[in-house]
Parts: structure tokens; C-alpha cells; sequence
């Protein structure tokens, strides 16, 4: 495969658009997909593994009328590829990508152009990247395609902030036309809530070729989206409308089957001032064809000049950092050695029962009370409905564990902003484990929000920002800990991983379950010895049975197997002696701890109650 040379340049891009209206192809991912490369593959690899897969799907588009091809190069860049390892092969990856597309092109006799897809660095749902990190990942990879592309297609980006930055990056890293295209919702609102006349304004400051709309939503969402970009600027506009809402079907998404439908409001577009109109997510060669025989001799709706596009783009910065709003929020317990009752949640029958417990245990001498249990396939009452419930009929301080396996960053904050509604505000955050209902973990879980993340949304929402940046009206307090393994084996790694939390704005940690307290204290005092000065809570389960404790030893990943006390308790020590060694445990952390976690037995009875009245009357001094 030869280097083509480039047919296009940043001065000959504005006629092309003055001429007609060009067709870009359709999904790229949701393609291979359907071809059988499995969700949680990684895409832009399928370049170097199986370039006959990539090369066909590009000539299909091609045959389909398509006058644009993007590279199989979304997410290839250094940050994403490093979750598979991959992060050395960015430019092999890259060039792999251009050059197949270049080959179809060539193979088909056309004159289609290469645009090379460049996605933002992260996912909307991942950590946010500073600026200063986000422009050599983006510039590696701009610089990979460059040589091989015609136009450098930006897309999927949530807020103007970083489309902003990627097309500087993209205008300073090579001479190619550059297409800065936004992601908006249903709401006709970026990711962030910016309207489509402020991204029209900033983007046409800049010397981009050409701004627009891509995924995320269909085609009616984005009509009025095209008309205010349209609206905004002078520039060419470009959409890219998913086929709709995708469904699950077995281990695939399915999209509707709506080319007519899609064809007709690639016309709307063009009215509305679109000058490339193609699709995203669900769309398919069919779709491509549809849209360019309905487009076919129509010509752009809007006057394109060189001379009033140069004049219509005065300089607008990008969004300026917004103010931090953030109100200290602490550890409410400092200075007080706490105890806390882990109650599992009921049965819908069981709520009296389970209320009962917990009245009990408070008058044992509990301070707080935590939702032990994380979400199960069982039918039980979700662990944000029994906080809830507790908070509301005891008056009673709650703490809630929650898990982000297999959850949006959104339905998080949801479910979080309701219960602290209703009064519930300590929040325990954890990675979690995937759902396993069956032969296999489901391969779509969704990992791009971990314990870390969730805890860093929960200090944005204190500080009076949701999930996606924007500001919200009201602020939270909530009181936010982080799990901490003492039983795992490689404890350097694991006490950099809270270094990290604590960073993300944790106020407390909850270790979990303690067994053995001698190798514990060891790992609590290493904490302390580098400076984590934030309180811990040990979690103890003195009713834990045999086979419970056989599981944590033996299948639960990357945990120490070296534990002689635990080894022991494996092998049955009776429930008295477990209670006093309980107790010891207390004894022996209590200078390292700032409270005590108590996990109830599988069926209640008093034998909890009876061991936090001892608890109680044994309490370290504050």
C-alpha cells in the first residue's frame, strides 16, 4: 500500500463545500460489532489483527455513494490504548487505519476523501483529563494520521472546552482541514449543557474547515441542532445522526432498520444548512446508500464564501473554569471512637423485621447504621430503598455502600442525589464486581466508572457540579469513604490506590472485612506512615461462617493467602471464641481506628446486640 498523496488542503476545502453536498459513511463500531468482534474488544486494533475485516467495511460505504471514509482510528490514542496494553503501538495503529482506508478508496476508483477520526481522550464517564496532559495524547496521534489523511475528522466531543483544545492541537500539529464536530442530547445540549449557538461561536473563531453534530442521539434531535449551528457561524455544518436508540439484544445492540426515515431527514439537514450528512452509531452501508440517492443534486442551502467565512470568526475562548463552589465537608465523627451496624438488606416482607433490628441496635448503643449489602440479581429491596427506609422511619444516620460495576455515572448520581434527598448523605464508594447470571460476565459491563471516579463525581456534586462539568443549582454534602483491603497481597499497590482516592476527595476509609488484626495493624500503620491522615473504619464479621471465610481466602482475586488467623478460622473456631477475638481486634487497632463496623449474621437475633452493648462498654477514650 503507497502513500497517496493528499487531494486536499486547508485553501481548496471551501469549494469542495460551495459545490454540492458530500456523503460521509456511517458506523464504523456498531459494524464490526455486528460482524461478530466482541463489545469489549478494542476496535482500532482490529487494524493490525484483521485488516481485510476493516478494509471490506470502508469499501462497502464506499459503494453505497459515501464521498468520505473515516479511519478505524477513534480511539486509538495513547490513554486508551493503555487500558489493553497497547499504549506503544499509537502510531502503527494509527497509520494501519489511514492506509487501509486510503487502499479502499484506491481499490474503488473513486476521488472519496480519508478523514482520519480522532475521539476525545477519555470517555464523557472516565476521570477528566487536564488540559496540559490532553494535548500531546491528542497531538501523538494527529501526527500519525497526518500523512495519510485528507482531513482530520474531530469527533464525539461532550463540551466546547476540550473540542476547543483538539482542533488548536490539530491546526498546530499538521496543514489539513480540520472538522470539529460536538455531541448533544436530547436536550439539543452538549454533554456539559452548552448550547449550540455558544459552540458555533467559539469554534468559528478558530480555523477549523468546517463544525457539526455527531452520535449520541438520531436525526430528530439534531435538526434544530443543525439550524442553530447554522445559525451561529458561517461555516460549513456536518451531521452525523445515530440510527436512534440502540437495544440489547442477547450480547449485540440492535438499532432500528429506518433508512427511508433516515434518508428523508438527511434532506431536512441539508435545508437546515448541513453540508456533509452521514451517520454514526446503528447506521449502515444501507443507510449511506439512502442518503446519498436522496441528497444527490442538491446543493448547499447557504452562500459559502471564502470572504464571509474569514470574516465571520472572531476569536472566542474556550469556556472559562468555573469557580469552586465547593463547602468543606469532614468526617462528622472526629475526635469519637464509633460504632456501626451492617444490616443486609430485606425482602420486601421482611422491612418491619429489618426496621426492628435496627431500632435495637441503636438502643444498643450504635451510632450508625450501613447497608452492607451491594445490589444482587436476588429479589430484595435495593440498598438505596433500606437507607431510604431506615433514615426515614428511625431519624436514624445511615451509611450506604455503593457499587459502580455495571453502572452509568449518570444512574449513579440519580439514585445518590434521591437518597441524599431523603436525608441519606455517607456514601461508601467501590469499584464492585461484575453481574454473573449464568456461564459468563457480561462483556458490556461498563468499567469506565470505578470506585475512584464515583468518588470524585460525589466531590463535584459538593462542590456544585454534576457528572458532566456543568453547574448545578444546588450543592450536596456528602460525606464520602473509600474501601481499603487490608488482606491484599500486594499492599504497596493497594495503599497507592487509596493515596489516589483520597485525592479524588474522600473523607473516610472502610476497610473491609478484618480477620486477622496483626497483619492489619501492620498495614493500617504503613497508611499512617505515609501521611494518610484521613479516619478508618475496621469491619469485623465475628458470625461469619466457615465456608464464607473459605471464600475470601481461596476466590477472592489478589488476596494474601499467607494469613495463619485466617487459615484458622477457616477451619471452624466456635462462635465464643470468634466474639472475643472480635473484641481483641478492636483492642489492638483502636489507636489506628476511628471506629468499628460490626457485619450482622445471616438471620438476626440478639447475639448482635449483645456484642455492641460490649462494644459500648468497652469504647476507646476519645
Amino acid at each position: 500500500m503507497g502513500n497517496s498523496p493528499r487531494p486536499v488542503s486547508r485553501r481548496t476545502w471551501d469549494p469542495v463545500f460551495r459545490d454540492r453536498v458530500l456523503v460521509c459513511d456511517g458506523a464504523m463500531g456498531t459494524m464490526l460489532h455486528s460482524a461478530g468482534v466482541p463489545l469489549d474488544r478494542s476496535l482500532c486494533e482490529l487494524n493490525l489483527s484483521q485488516p481485510l475485516l476493516v478494509r471490506d467495511l470502508h469499501a462497502a460505504y464506499l459503494a453505497a455513494g459515501a464521498h468520505i471514509v473515516q479511519t478505524n482510528t477513534f480511539d486509538a490514542n495513547r490513554l486508551r490504548l493503555a487500558r489493553l496494553g497497547l499504549e506503544d503501538r499509537v502510531a502503527e495503529i494509527n497509520i494501519a487505519g489511514a492506509r487501509l482506508a486510503r487502499e479502499a478508496v484506491r481499490e474503488s476508483g473513486s476521488s472519496a476523501m480519508v478523514a482520519g477520526s480522532v475521539g476525545p481522550v477519555m470517555s464523557a464517564a472516565a476521570p477528566r483529563i487536564p488540559d496540559v496532559a490532553r494535548g500531546p495524547v491528542l497531538a501523538e496521534q494527529i501526527a500519525a494520521l497526518a500523512d495519510w489523511a485528507d482531513v482530520i475528522m474531530l469527533e464525539t466531543f461532550g463540551d466546547i472546552e476540550s473540542l476547543a483544545q483538539a482542533a488548536e492541537v490539530a491546526l498546530a500539529e499538521c496543514d489539513l482541514p480540520v472538522v470539529a464536530q460536538m455531541t448533544f442530547g436530547e436536550d439539543g445540549r452538549t454533554l456539559r449543557g452548552e448550547e449550540p449557538a455558544a459552540v458555533a461561536a467559539v469554534l468559528a473563531g478558530l480555523d477549523v474547515a468546517a463544525v457539526g453534530a455527531n452520535c449520541t442521539v438520531g436525526p430528530a434531535a439534531l435538526q434544530d441542532v443543525v439550524r442553530q449551528l447554522a445559525a451561529g457561524c458561517q461555516l460549513p455544518i456536518t451531521v452525523q445522526p445515530n440510527a436512534g436508540m440502540p437495544r440489547r439484544l442477547g450480547r449485540q445492540l440492535r438499532y432500528a432498520h429506518n433508512t427511508e426515515y433516515f434518508a428523508e431527514a438527511a434532506c431536512g439537514f441539508v435545508a437546515s444548512g448541513a453540508t456533509i450528512v452521514g451517520g454514526c452509531c446503528g447506521t449502515t452501508p444501507a443507510h449511506i446508500r439512502a442518503v446519498a440517492r436522496s441528497v444527490s443534486g442538491l446543493k448547499p442551502s447557504r452562500p459559502l464564501t471564502a470572504t464571509t467565512i474569514a470574516a465571520a470568526r472572531p476569536l472566542v475562548r474556550a469556556v472559562p473554569p468555573r469557580p469552586d463552589r465547593r463547602v468543606p465537608v469532614a468526617w462528622p465523627h472526629a475526635g469519637r471512637f464509633v460504632i456501626l451496624a451492617g444490616l443486609r438488606v430485606p425482602r420486601g416482607q421482611d422491612v418491619p423485621e429489618f426496621v426492628a433490628q435496627a431500632q435495637e441496635l441503636i438502643s444498643a448503643g450504635v451510632d450508625l447504621l450501613v447497608i452492607t449489602d451491594r445490589e444482587t440479581p436476588a429479589a430484595r429491596v435495593n440498598p438505596v430503598a433500606a437507607a431510604v427506609v431506615l433514615r426515614d422511619r428511625l431519624a436514624a444516620d445511615v451509611m450506604l455502600q455503593m457499587e459502580a460495576a455495571d453502572r452509568s455515572l449518570a444512574a449513579l448520581e440519580a439514585d445518590l442525589l434521591g437518597a441524599y434527598a431523603l436525608g441519606v448523605q455517607t456514601v461508601v464508594c467501590r469499584s464492585g464486581t461484575p453481574r454473573v447470571a449464568g456461564d459468563y460476565p457480561d462483556s458490556y459491563s461498563l468499567w469506565d466508572v470505578d470506585s475512584v471516579r464515583l468518588i470524585a463525581a460525589l466531590s463535584g456534586l459538593n462542590a456544585g457540579v454534576d457528572w458532566r462539568g456543568v453547574t448545578t443549582p444546588d450543592q450536596t454534602r456528602f460525606v464520602i469513604g473509600a474501601s481499603l483491603d487490608t488482606s491484599a497481597a500486594d499492599v504497596g499497590q493497594q495503599l497507592d490506590r487509596i493515596e489516589e482516592k483520597v485525592r479524588a476527595g474522600a473523607h473516610f476509609l472502610l476497610t473491609d472485612v478484618i480477620y486477622d488484626a496483626d497483619s492489619s495493624f501492620r498495614v493500617l500503620a504503613e497508611l499512617r506512615g505515609r501521611g494518610i491522615e484521613v479516619p478508618v473504619i475496621v469491619a469485623l464479621a465475628p458470625f461469619d461462617d466457615p465456608k464464607t471465610i473459605a471464600r475470601r481466602l481461596h476466590e477472592v482475586p489478589e488476596v494474601s493467602q499467607q494469613s495463619p488467623a485466617l487459615a484458622a478460622l477457616r477451619g471452624g473456631e466456635d462462635l465464643a471464641h470468634r466474639v472475643n477475638s472480635a473484641l481483641d481486634a478492636v483492642h489492638k487497632l483502636r489507636d489506628l481506628a476511628s471506629g468499628v463496623l460490626i457485619h450482622a449474621p445471616a438471620r438476626p437475633d440478639d447475639r448482635m446486640t449483645r456484642l455492641v452493648s460490649r462494644l459500648g462498654q468497652s469504647r476507646p477514650a476519645s
